[in-house]
């Protein structure tokens, strides 16, 4: 399906790093505040079983499980994602219901299309609340993971700024945590523009990965991934910053 849309994002950067400390401000607010309002149902120390539903952003690079459960050895992680899925294809899938039904999950993260949330907010915003459903069903809790700005795509306002307004809004209105994992990517460019986090379709590299996987782990176990030794195979110096950025992003 081609895109139609639209809009100029000729922000200028003040803004747009306005923008960006407020939604911050609010996801790191509104997850502290879910934390609270969640103790009981699990410790967060304890291990824990995390599916992640997406598309092929969650696929890439061996898998966003395969890096928490790098970062995180106690859990067990699964993933049920494929090229070009929706969350709207997801909520009708039975095999994708079958696995939130029966897999006694503590966590679900749910991934958008990268597109989706900008081109079509009012769908995404539906599809996400029906999974939350489902997963509230099943005694487990949702996150929403926001993906990062592509290239291709800021001609339709597919950028950092557009998408933390969108993904604050449905945070809100599903009262759910938000993995900000578009925040960490932003940040980490502006110190690091040499590093290379995705290609221009929006596709992560294994740098852009580890960070989504870190900012995941930070959010899900309440913890910074500030020392942890899993690196992914990259350098120890990539291996630090990717860490500390995605603490910081979460205010830890």
């Amino acid at each position: 399906m081609m895109i139609k849309q639209k809009t100029d994002d000729s922000m200028p950067r003040f803004w747009i790093k306005l923008i960006l400390i407020w939604a911050i401000g609010y996801l790191v607010f509104s997850s502290l505040a879910a934390c609270q309002s969640q103790k009981g149902q699990s410790d967060s120390s304890s291990p824990r079983r995390v599916l992640l539903i997406g598309d092929s952003y969650t696929s890439f690079n061996e898998g966003l499980d395969k890096h928490l459960t790098g970062l995180a050895p106690q859990i067990v992680a699964g993933r049920v994602a494929s090229a070009g899925a929706t969350l709207e294809t997801h909520g009708k899938n039975t095999d994708t219901l079958h696995t939130i039904r029966t897999g006694h999950w503590n966590v679900v993260v749910l991934q958008e299309r990268s597109q989706t949330p900008i081109l079509e907010p009012e769908i995404f915003t539906q599809s996400a609340g029906k999974l939350t459903e489902e997963i509230k069903k099943a005694g487990a809790k949702a996150i929403l993971l926001m993906t990062w700005e592509r290239p291709d795509s800021v001609q339709w306002g597919v950028t950092t700024a557009n998408l933390s307004a969108v993904f604050t809004e449905t945070a809100q209105r599903l009262d759910l945590k938000v993995a900000p994992v578009a925040m960490a990517f932003f940040k980490a460019l502006e110190q690091r523009p040499d590093l290379r986090l995705y290609a221009l379709d929006g596709r992560p590299t294994l740098p852009g990965t580890y960070l989504a996987a870190c900012v995941c782990y930070g959010v899900i176990f309440e913890k910074s991934p500030v020392g942890n030794p899993y690196s992914a195979g990259l350098p120890e110096t990539d291996k630090i910053f990717l860490q500390k950025t995605a603490a910081q992003v979460l205010g830890y």
